[in-house]
């Protein structure tokens, strides 16, 4: 979808072109106290916006970048006391390159594309301002650090670009990912699939059927949700749902029955091609489409994300056929 924001193209060349002469002669211990410093903002900006988010895919995205920049800026520090046990970063008199230069803008929109575009704008201003001074750096430290940085700009941009995508095509359908009609639908990309669950879901909850641990689930989505982890060793643990794999095939009624026992709105079936360690794919085929079949009776979402790859070209046509592809 073409975006519905225009940059002043001028002035953050002007911006970046500041940045990059102020940083490209640091030593190594300045770009690193730089970077430490920025990611703190960048961590700080984001909690902000998710604040102020309603979308529970764009709230839950926003909390996910604030954590991993604060994750960043740990990892900064960390190897910042390796370096230089006995001092801490020091301020750096040069303009943040982070989210920053596009914060004020984030101020005045109220359309997500628009909130969205900001975002990864900012993070490709990000990925460019460090790869340039990872050229340029007289410090060959400074260089490579400012290369690993500009990587990690490029993860975020990814991850945010998967949450725009499912907005605008949704926009372009003009239909609200949480206003679609109960059923089935199919997803090669796991974290879209993720997303358009919060979505669907909204204030109520869903059940996450995963081979990922609960806990990482719930940090990901950042909600207290239902998991049944699909595990072997059957683990007893407190607030931990198990299932060994090859007993899934058989629950479709069960699954069914919890969702509406429970006023579900959904369910998120992760990662469907692992099942097929347990059984053979007819079978896994049959039991995703009972269980699509039963989304549209009982009146809930099914989920499902699955590697293309790990299907015969008849089975993924047959999938294709009766669940719908949003991506």
């Amino acid at each position: 979808m073409k975006p519905v924001v225009s940059f002043d193209r001028e002035r953050l060349e002007s911006y970046l072109s500041e940045v990059v002469d102020k940083l490209k002669s640091l030593s190594f211990k300045e770009a690193l106290s730089y970077a430490i410093f920025n990611e703190e903002d960048e961590a700080k900006y984001y909690a902000e916006l998710a604040q102020k988010a309603k979308k529970p895919s764009v709230r839950a995205l926003f909390l996910q970048m604030s954590d991993e920049s604060l994750e960043h800026k740990e990892r900064l520090y960390s190897l910042f006391k390796r370096v230089f046990p006995d001092e801490e970063p020091v301020k750096v008199d040069a303009p943040p390159v982070e989210v920053a230069p596009f914060y004020p803008e984030f101020e005045k929109v109220e359309d997500y594309l628009h909130a969205l575009e900001y975002c990864m704008e900012s993070e490709l201003f990000a990925k460019r301002t460090y790869e340039i001074l990872s050229a340029k750096a007289e410090d060959e430290e400074a260089r490579a650090l400012f290369a690993q940085l500009a990587l990690m700009e490029e993860e975020h941009y990814e991850r945010i670009r998967k949450v725009y995508e499912l907005v605008s095509k949704m926009k372009r359908r003009k239909i609200p990912l949480e206003a679609l009609e109960p059923g089935g639908y199919l997803f090669e990309d796991r974290e879209k699939a993720r997303y358009t669950f919060l979505d669907v879901t909204g204030e109520d909850k869903g059940l996450v059927i995963t081979r990922e641990h609960p806990k990482k689930i719930r940090s990901w989505m950042k909600i207290d949700v239902p998991v049944l982890w699909l595990s072997e060793s059957a683990m007893k643990m407190s607030g931990v749902k198990t299932l060994p794999p090859k007993l899934l095939l058989d629950k479709a009624e069960d699954i069914a029955e919890f969702v509406s026992s429970e006023n579900l709105r959904a369910v998120l079936l992760e990662s469907a091609e692992y099942l097929l360690l347990e059984t053979n794919e007819k079978d896994l085929i049959k039991f995703l489409l009972d269980l699509r079949d039963l989304a549209i009776e009982r009146g809930f979402y099914l989920i499902v994300s699955a590697e293309k790859e790990a299907f015969t070209p008849t089975s993924w046509a047959i999938l294709r056929a009766n669940m719908e592809k949003i991506e």
